[in-house]
């Protein structure tokens, strides 16, 4: 027998102990016609195929391990994987470890704990959607895994199994970058009431504080109005009063940081308003707790007790900046009303700077928008709606008041329903027209069609152009959570 007839005897037992070893039957091939035609020495030659069986080997049993690791309490059962397992499918497999692996990382905040304050704060309720969207996409991808096992040995027909198992991944990465988004997004809003909660805690405790981290808060918000970011209303559980404060002081420079630009006495140092919204609340934090998070109407002690907030807050802000009375004027009269009715000194209208009168009316807008312990929010129609007539009546600056048009009735990043029935989000807000009727139809971008069905891409409306379109009202977050929660988490 030749040394050509005696190799290529080892070649074939060589390609037998191959297709033994699990997804290199290909490779194996390859190698071989390689191995007949190279001028290399026969011992070479069965080291590297040696090699090759050996890293198959270790590498498909890694596979095998990994898809027993996600069977849970019935990894007995799980089947060994095919013999002849394609790359295509290997490379499925590994993509689904990385999404895996993404989840498990997101496990923490969908696990509510006394130390996860995370997601304490954001996902106490099983049923919240974006952990309805964590558990389905993670049984999404369990599911996927499983049938790897189940692969024939057959080459080609594991190519068409991977095309639907390939699409599979696809919405499962997608949906995980819905979540990352969204967490993202919750961590965010998150760290900024809690950086703001310590600061005005600090300040109310005496302890040093620089006004440099209120106006690094101050340049923040700032910048994400001038990007036209979403207008977000935050809120905070009354029980905890340097969140609650922090939540409803944020939504005040938010709303500020919107229509200062439209002030001409302050558009030129649109940063002093907002750090004054950023402090104008911060003797709310001497008010007894049992008080703020009262839910029966207020009688006249729980009034007075209230009220001495502003001297507190602009003493605390005069300490804080001696040299900046401007600051403490607007911390102190944030409540005055022009006819003489507010608090806590009755200031009438040419007692009041311009900064403290565009405050007071930011101040009333920002809360009716947000929940408080005894009413729950208002529409944001219905709370502009409210603050124009106070203003109608004397009581607030008409003209600061009238520039909270600019938001529109509805802000951007408000989930609205139009008068067929869809649903839609606003997108941007009417130009510098003031009449009443423009800032009821800003540019909306529709999610949901009149028969309840959510459209593959956004359909963008100018309701200004549209006349036979129109907002009937806006969602509340319970009926956001509702209508877009299981279809459409990443517009919550």
């Amino acid at each position: 027998m030749s040394e050509t007839q005696t190799l290529l005897g080892k070649i074939a037992a060589l390609r037998q102990r191959l297709a033994q070893a699990q997804g290199l039957a290909q490779e194996a091939g390859t190698a071989a016609v390689t191995l007949a035609t190279e001028d290399v020495g026969p011992l070479a030659r069965l080291l590297n195929y040696e090699r090759q069986v050996a890293a198959g080997t270790e590498h498909d049993l890694e596979l095998v391990g990994f898809v027993r690791s996600i069977a849970g309490p019935d990894a007995n059962e799980v089947q060994p994987l095919p013999r002849q397992l394609t790359s295509r499918a290997r490379r499925l497999l590994e993509r689904g470890q990385e999404l895996l692996a993404k989840l498990k990382g997101f496990a923490e905040v969908f696990t509510p704990s006394p130390s996860n304050q995370l997601a304490a704060e954001l996902i106490l309720e099983r049923d919240d959607p974006l952990s309805r969207h964590y558990r389905e996409t993670a049984a999404m991808i369990d599911a996927a895994l499983r049938t790897v096992p189940l692969f024939p040995d057959a080459a080609s027909a594991q190519l068409t199994l991977c095309e639907g198992l390939e699409a599979t991944m696809g919405v499962v990465a997608a949906r995980v970058r819905t979540l990352e988004t969204a967490i993202e997004r919750h961590r965010a809003e998150n760290a900024r009431v809690d950086r703001l909660a310590r600061l005005l805690t600090a300040l109310e405790t005496g302890q040093s504080v620089e006004i440099a981290a209120f106006i690094a808060l101050a340049e923040e918000v700032l910048d994400d109005a001038e990007t036209c970011g979403p207008l977000r209303f935050a809120e905070a559980d009354a029980s905890q009063p340097a969140r609650f404060v922090a939540a409803h002081s944020l939504n005040v420079a938010r709303v500020v940081a919107r229509v200062v630009r439209h002030t001409p006495e302050l558009r030129g140092r649109p940063l002093e308003p907002l750090l004054a919204a950023l402090v104008h609340d911060a003797g709310m934090l001497r008010v007894p707790t049992a008080l703020l998070a009262k839910t029966e109407p207020l009688d006249d002690d729980d009034r007075r007790a209230i009220e001495a907030h502003c001297h507190t807050g602009a003493r605390l802000v005069a300490r804080m900046l001696p040299d900046a009375a401007w600051l403490a004027e607007a911390a102190a009269g944030h409540h005055e009303r022009l006819d003489g009715t507010g608090y806590p000194d009755g200031l009438r209208e040419f007692q009041q700077g311009t900064l403290t009168r565009l405050l007071a009316v930011c101040d009333v807008y920002a809360g009716l928008c947000a929940a408080r312990p005894q009413r729950p929010a208002l529409e944001t129609r219905t709370a502009m709606a409210d603050t124009l007539l106070l203003a109608d009546q004397g009581l607030l600056d008409r003209h600061h008041a009238e520039r909270l048009l600019q938001l529109s009735f509805y802000p951007v990043g408000s989930v609205v329903e139009l008068a067929n029935g869809s649903i839609a989000v606003v997108a941007a807000t009417p130009g510098t027209r003031r009449d009443f009727n423009h800032p009821a139809r800003p540019v909306v971008a529709v999610l949901i069609d009149e028969n309840d069905v959510p459209l593959p891409a956004p359909r963008h409306l100018d309701l200004a152009q549209c006349e036979r379109h129109s907002i009937v009202r806006s969602l509340s977050r319970a009926e956001r959570r509702e209508v877009l929660g299981t279809r459409l988490p990443e517009w919550l």
